[in-house]
C-alpha cells in the first residue's frame, strides 16, 4: 500500500516546511506539491497530523490518499523532467 499526499499550500515557508518534514518521513517527491511513501492508516494519520499543525485550513488544502499496489502498478506516468530541482525520482 501506498500514502500519496497532494497540497495546495500558499504559504512559501509552510509549504517548503511541510515538504521538507514529508522527505525526512521517507516520502518521495514525484511533482512539485506530490509525495508518495510505502506505507498504511499509521503513516497517513501521521502527515494528518503533521500538517494540521503548521497549514491554515481557511487558505490551504492537503489531500491524503491510500492507495492499493495494484492500483499504484496499473498508474500511467508521460514525463518527469524537471521535478525536485533535478533530483532523481524514487519509482517504486
Amino acid at each position: 500500500m501506498f500514502v500519496l499526499v497532494a497540497y495546495d499550500i500558499s504559504d512559501n515557508r509552510t509549504r517548503d516546511l511541510v515538504a521538507r518534514r514529508l522527505l525526512a518521513m521517507g516520502f518521495s517527491r514525484i511533482q512539485r506539491s506530490v509525495f508518495v511513501a510505502r506505507g498504511g492508516g499509521g503513516l497517513a494519520r501521521d502527515v494528518e497530523r503533521l500538517v494540521r499543525r503548521f497549514i491554515d485550513p481557511s487558505s490551504d488544502v492537503v489531500h491524503i490518499l491510500l492507495i492499493q499496489d495494484r492500483e499504484w502498478s496499473s498508474r500511467i506516468v508521460v514525463g518527469g523532467s524537471g521535478v525536485d530541482e533535478g533530483k532523481p525520482i524514487h519509482v517504486f
